[in-house]
């Protein structure tokens, strides 16, 4: 199902909509740009970082440690993706072919815009700090985005309308 939010939210107010469900898998965390101190790099499995700031670089994170992050007051993404994958894959993130981004990509405004990496379940897209994605093949993560943000829209549906 995939879905769009009109208004912009932190990551904490996304994640609570989830009821947790966010938990029962690993994120890959890539094309962030935003408040992101080095302080909180323990929270993660692993993460790569490249000399040119936020872009570029890797992270791979429990559901658990994501929730975590997300409660802490000086974190905030402009852009970002968020990919969910089921507790028994592992990324190696120094062979990362597929990359998923969200700044200048055009796949999200076709008619049925897919998840950018094939082994993800779920990718929750952070767009210019002016709107939200999600991107997702678990049914009930997108159900319970939906009862809580009240003005969502079917992104197909969307995408129609603005590419008739």
């Amino acid at each position: 199902m995939n879905t769009i939010l009109e208004s912009f939210y932190d990551l904490k107010e996304i994640l609570s909509s989830f009821n947790n469900l966010h938990e029962k898998y690993n994120w890959l965390l890539t094309d962030l740009d935003g408040s992101f101190p080095d302080k909180y790099l323990d929270y993660f499995i692993d993460y790569r970082i490249y000399n040119n700031g936020m872009n570029g670089n890797t992270f791979w994170i429990t559901g658990k440690k994501l929730t975590e992050l997300a409660n802490k007051e000086d974190i905030y993404f402009i852009w970002g993706i968020f990919s969910a994958f089921n507790k028994k894959e592992t990324i190696n993130l120094d062979m990362l072919k597929e990359e998923p981004y969200a700044d200048g990509n055009p796949n999200f405004w076709i008619e049925t815009p897919a998840i950018q990496h094939p082994k993800a379940i779920t990718e929750l897209v952070f767009w210019d700090s002016s709107l939200i994605l999600l991107l997702s093949k678990d049914k009930e993560m997108s159900r319970n985005l939906r009862n809580k943000f009240k003005k969502w829209k079917d992104l197909n549906e969307y995408n129609k309308k603005q590419n008739p």
